[in-house]
């Protein structure tokens, strides 16, 4: 038996003034020399052999079929003849341990070979010579067949139990990798799911945000019911008060002759001392030029009088008006037709506060009296 000396290294501890570490030292060990393995040489020889014989028959087999195909892509068109047979050969060596589907393999190889050594002929006789077709074709015929007597020592063959613990041993693999691969789709769907979420909500949070600043930033419109019934004055100082400041400014005044126009108002009859209407009322009717344009009553309101401990010493007997009728009457007259107002005005002449609901009440039913006597007066002037 032969020996032969090999160089090793191994740790050791080495101290130095009190302290200890561990430090590498190289050393020399004699180990046999195992024998050359003849069959693995072997092995490889053959396989260096049949690769270059595989390579001529390649190149050609490839120049005959592509002659056959008329040069050109026809080349590239021949290839797929022995790049399929040696696919098949790999097949062959991956399936060494399974010999169902090497069996498939083999049949698969033998069909491949076929169909390309008769292309090889065929090429042979269209060049007029049968020799080139038989020893072309037994080109590849010997460098495949050499392929196939090295896979006879590639191959495994089992026993029919060993078989049957090896294939139980491959399912066990494949579920497991069966199982990697279905838990690695669940997880990409899930997190595909997951993302889907994500973007909804992100989604629906911008949404909202900007709803809200929508509402925030827009201004709140606020429908008040519109009056049942609006007079001429509180009509009047209603348009004024809508009005662009464009139109204050603006000379031209409001048509309100017409009978479709908001503050149209039937104009004014003027009448004589009996009760008779004037001589000239038909030009002021007939004439547009000549009616009274309506306007508010604008007269700033009259501060309320504070009573006092003795009401007696702080009123004016000569400065009370004769009765509440009659100013109501007379300024129904004027063209102030609302009652809160009127009541408003004349609480403090009558020592009367505007929210007494007697006082309030007397007001309106005299502003209503005054109202319809003024009503059938202008009734009785225009049909007279």
């Amino acid at each position: 038996m032969k020996f032969k000396t090999q160089n090793r290294t191994r740790t050791v501890q080495h101290t130095v003034d009190g302290t200890t570490n561990e430090v590498t030292e190289p050393y020399e060990v004699r180990v046999p020399v195992l024998p050359a393995d003849w069959d693995q040489r072997a092995i490889k020889a053959a396989v260096a052999v049949v690769i270059l014989l595989t390579t001529v028959a390649v190149v050609w087999s490839t120049f005959s079929i592509g002659a056959l195909l008329n040069g050109g892509i026809g080349y590239a068109a021949a290839g797929v003849f022995d790049a399929a047979w040696i696919v098949n050969v790999l097949l062959e060596y991956l399936a060494r341990f399974d010999p169902k589907k090497r069996a498939f393999s083999k049949k698969l190889g033998w069909a491949l070979l076929a169909a390309t050594m008769g292309a090889i002929f065929w090429h042979g006789l269209l060049a007029g010579s049968v020799a080139l077709g038989v020893v072309g074709a037994a080109v590849s015929l010997f460098a495949k067949v050499l392929w196939m007597g090295v896979m006879r020592f590639i191959n495994r063959d089992l026993s029919d139990r060993d078989q049957q613990w090896v294939a139980a041993e491959i399912s066990k693999a494949n579920a497991q990798l069966a199982i990697a691969g279905v838990r690695r789709q669940v997880a990409r769907a899930e997190n595909r799911a997951a993302l889907e979420l994500l973007a909804a909500e992100q989604a629906r949070g911008e949404v909202s945000e900007w709803l809200s600043s929508v509402q925030t930033s827009a201004p709140a419109v606020e429908t008040a019911p519109a009056p049942v019934a609006v007079s001429a004055p509180s009509a009047a100082l209603a348009e004024i008060v809508s009005a662009s400041a464009d139109d204050v400014t603006d000379s031209r005044r409001h048509d309100v002759t017409k009978p479709g126009f908001p503050l149209f108002q039937a104009p004014e009859i003027r009448t004589d001392e009996d009760g008779y209407p004037a001589r000239d009322v038909s030009a002021e009717v007939s004439s547009a030029d000549n009616v009274r344009t309506i306007r508010p009553d604008v007269r700033p309101e009259p501060e309320p009088v504070h009573a006092s401990a003795d009401p007696e010493e702080e009123r004016v007997p000569e400065q009370r008006p004769a009765s509440i009728a009659g100013e109501v009457r007379r300024m129904v007259s004027e063209g102030l037709t609302d009652a809160d107002y009127i009541a408003k005005s004349l609480a403090g002449r009558f020592g009367r506060t505007d929210d007494d609901p007697k006082f309030v009440g007397t007001v309106k039913r005299y502003v209503r009296e005054a109202k319809n006597t003024t009503a059938d007066d202008q009734a009785h002037g225009l049909y007279l």
